[in-house]
């Protein structure tokens, strides 16, 4: 395989485009700090606030505790877990500068997760970069990859307006779907874009090596740590990256007829590396109860078919003439036959009985988006002659348009993504903002309450409270707080709604290990302040922003 070229001049343009793409998805960030005051303080958070807080909880965690992961949004006491280790890292970097008793921790803690996102998201748009480079050798072609690549998404823009959720039982997958696409984690997933940048940056060395009979091991072993690094991240994406590894080596099987030994052997090495990784965390899932019930209630499955119709259709009818031509490419060379069997093994990938089956589509839109664009070339070679004989800059003219249409029906997602982000970020409003009242509360408990504590509160607090103090609580997470349906909720909206009786209360603190209790101003309504429980003592929090604090006796006094 010819190795791509891409000069100096080039790397500095696609840097600038870096850059200015995370400027771009970084707008709404702007919108929601320029929108608060003194009584509203933006969460930092657009989409999936509650993951976000939920990702500054781990931080937090890792700047008071060790490396190992304990579900901060359950109340079950169990043993910790080598995971999340990024977030942890990001913590205790953190911690450097601020006490993570500060109110201005979070601040802190803020800063490192926005520096990592824009880090890694230059870093992953690179990477993908020279991954594109491998396949489409004119400049002007990958830079379009590039950008159906980073801001790309399908018909949602259609869908979402209209229908939103409802449609056939989901959101579209390009508003649903991080690992399907790259816009949503470019914008808030600091973790996923190392992730995709190390399974990149694995695929290249691994390409590299299958081209040297000398030193391949040293390659390959660089390659397993890349893949090692995207586990730390995300350790299910091992498999994904040995399914990857498997349909690529049936391709080139079928395709040459013989056992690809050459690149088995160096696959084989590659995989070894992060192995023990994965398999690691396979036995926390089954010897931890708590790590594996939080498992088992993290199910994530496709939608319907026709989301995915809708979503990639666009990318696959242009893809159709590439699936030819690079099958044929396959013959000299191996990473041709790699995209089309990724793209070929998406229906299959999308549907796998697992839990969590679309994450399986992790990647896949990268080579998607090249053989989309490379389709665009082939389709447009054909009509070229025909159309030049006519008129050159008609011919011109005509390419410019295609390529104006296909990111006309490509980058309005992301748009609208943009705009709702933005819009919702100027009304100072849960779930984006916090109260100053409700941050002044959190502030005090992490100040005056023993660390690790379970808190009862209700949801919206309870996930924004581990992220601001090393406290546990009862409820604030789906699906980190275990039987949150089934059980949990219930149980505090009963309570909340003045339905326990005092025998009922102590067993429930008892039960669920709950030491203290918080009240909103709009949580003390008369019929509840009359059903406390004569276990709760009230604790001298006094300030005129109505919260209530109250403490469960140890002695059931």
């Amino acid at each position: 395989m010819r190795k791509p070229a891409v000069s100096a001049l080039e790397w500095r343009l696609v840097t600038i485009a870096a850059v200015a793409i995370m400027i771009l998805v970084s707008l709404p960030y702007m919108f929601g700090a320029a929108a608060q005051d003194a009584d509203w303080h933006f969460g930092w958070f657009i989409y999936g606030t509650v993951d976000g807080n939920s990702y500054l909880a781990k931080m937090r965690e890792g700047a008071v505790d060790g490396w190992l992961f304990h579900i901060a949004y359950t109340s079950e006491p169990h043993d910790g877990a080598f995971l999340f280790t990024p977030y942890l890292a990001g913590g205790k970097l953190a911690a450097l500068f601020t006490s993570p008793r500060s109110p201005t921790f979070v601040d802190t803690l803020l800063i490192v997760f926005h520096g990592a996102r824009i880090l890694f998201g230059i870093a992953l748009i690179l990477v993908m970069y020279r991954f594109i480079a491998v396949f489409i050798p004119r400049r002007s072609l990958r830079l379009l990859a590039l950008v159906l690549a980073c801001l790309g998404g399908g018909l949602g823009w259609l869908i979402f307006p209209l229908a939103g959720d409802q449609f056939l039982g989901s959101p579209p997958i390009d508003i649903l779907l991080p690992e399907g696409y790259s816009f949503y984690i470019l914008q808030g997933l600091p973790h996923l874009e190392l992730a995709r940048a190390a399974l990149f940056g694995g695929l290249l060395i691994t390409f590299h090596a299958t081209t040297i009979e000398r030193r391949w091991g040293v390659w390959m072993v660089a390659a397993g740590l890349s893949w090692l690094v995207m586990g730390l991240c995300v350790p299910f994406y091992i498999g994904v990256v040995y399914a990857i590894l498997g349909v690529w080596g049936a391709a080139v099987l079928i395709r040459h007829r013989r056992f690809p030994l050459r690149l088995f052997t160096r696959c084989v090495v590659g995989a070894m590396v992060p192995a023990p990784l994965l398999l690691y965390s396979l036995y926390v899932i089954l010897t931890n109860p708590v790590i594996r019930q939080w498992q088992a209630q993290n199910v994530l499955p496709s939608p319907n078919p026709i989301h995915f119709v809708l979503g990639y259709g666009i990318y696959v009818l242009l893809a159709i003439p590439v699936f030819r031509w690079a099958w044929r490419r396959g013959h000299r060379s191996l990473p041709h036959l790699l995209i089309v069997a990724w793209v070929a093994a998406g229906p299959v990938l999308a549907y796998f009985p697992i839990a969590v089956q679309r994450r399986l589509l992790e990647g896949i839109f990268v080579p998607l988006c090249i053989m989309a664009v490379w389709g665009m070339n082939l389709w447009w070679i054909g009509m070229r002659r025909r159309l030049r004989r006519r008129s050159p800059i008609r011919a011109m003219l005509a390419w410019r348009r295609a390529v104006l249409l296909i990111l006309g029906l490509t980058l309005p997602t992301s748009i609208l993504l943009l705009l709702i982000g933005a819009g919702n970020a100027q009304h100072r409003a849960e779930p984006l903002f916090h109260s100053s009242g409700e941050i002044a509360v959190l502030d005090w408990m992490n100040a005056n309450l023993p660390a690790d504590s379970v808190v009862l509160c209700d949801f919206s607090t309870g996930n924004y409270l581990p992220a601001r103090a090393d406290l546990r609580v009862f409820i604030g997470h789906s699906p980190e707080t275990l039987y949150i349906d089934t059980i949990k909720r219930p149980l505090m909206m009963r309570f909340y709604g003045g339905a326990l009786n005092d025998a009922q209360q102590r067993d429930f603190f008892a039960t669920y290990g709950i030491r203290y209790v918080l009240f909103s101003p709009e949580q003390q309504t008369e019929t509840v302040m009359k059903a406390l429980s004569l276990v709760l003592h009230l604790l001298p929090y006094n300030r005129a922003d109505g919260y209530r604090i109250y403490e469960v006796a140890s002695d059931g006094s």
